[in-house]
This record gives structure tokens, sequence and C-alpha cells, in this order.
């Protein structure tokens, strides 16, 4: 069994709602989640355009598949509840990251395992170390420590699911 983390954000819609349906499908497609992070209200980072905040999360998963089949059931949940990708960093419904995956590394034209930017994503980092603040990065330094570097400039608000 595979075991890692994956992240999932949305800006448009119910935001909150469809990050609850996106774990929900994920869970049909027997995708284990095994812990969930705390809900982040962030500013959207690396766009050109104005856009709606994000609402981000973490997901603590474990999937019995390969990487492949795992990315296959994200983009399944992303297009299952309206993602549509018009340019990059465009506005989504829904977007479903896979972070890392123990042991596993890929780098294809479709999936970059362990996600290449994720060090310096408070979206990401802030979410992943409610998960596991003790989990060793690809860089080797722990998230907390990562945490701790690239402050809560983006981070709005911060709720329990």
């Amino acid at each position: 069994m595979m075991r890692g983390f994956l992240s999932l954000g949305s800006n448009l819609g119910d935001r909150e709602a469809l990050l609850r349906e996106a774990m929900d499908r994920l869970a049909r497609r027997h995708v284990a989640i095994v812990q969930a992070s705390r809900i982040y209200e962030t500013k959207p980072v690396e766009v050109d355009d104005v856009q709606g905040n994000y609402l981000n999360m973490v997901l603590r998963i474990a999937f019995e598949g390969d990487p492949f089949a795992l990315l296959d059931v994200c983009r399944d949940v992303e297009i299952a509840l309206g993602r549509v990708r018009t340019y990059e960093h465009a506005p989504r419904s829904m977007d479903i990251d896979i972070l890392l995956l123990e042991g596993v590394e890929v780098n294809d034209a479709r999936l970059r395992v362990p996600h290449p930017r994720m060090e310096y994503r408070a979206f990401v980092i802030h979410p992943l170390a409610d998960v596991a603040p003790d989990l060793a990065l690809p860089s080797g330094r722990m998230v907390a420590d990562v945490r701790k570097e690239l402050g809560k400039d983006e981070i709005l608000t911060v709720w329990d699911r």
C-alpha cells in the first residue's frame, strides 16, 4: 500500500462543500484518508489575474495502486467537481496535487513526485504541518521548520473542519 499526502484547493463556488465532496469522492475511489488538516483560507499566489481566495487542506492518504493510478483518480475527481483547465493557474473549483508518496519518486511529463514547488508554498506547508510536522521534505528540512521560514503572509484564516 502506498502512503503519502495530497493537497486540495478550491477558489470557485462553495469552496468548503467542494473540499468535503472531494474527500468523499476520493474515499469512494479507494483513497483511504488517514488524516485531514485544518482548512486554510489563503490569498491566490502565482497568478496574474484577479482571483478569489482559496480554501486549502492536506490529506494524509493510503492507496492501493501506483502513482499514475492515483493521479487518474485525482484528475477524475477534479473533473467531476467542475475543474476546467483553461490556462495555468486559472481559478478552479477543485485542484488536487500529489505532494509526496512514501519511497516513491516520479519525474514524468504527467506527474512529478515529490511535488517540485511544495516547499515554497505556505498554502501547502501550513496544512501539511498539521498532519506531519516532523516529516522530512526532499530538501532534508522538516516541515515544521519550513513552515516557520515561510511565515503566514498568504494565510487569511484557519479553521477546523
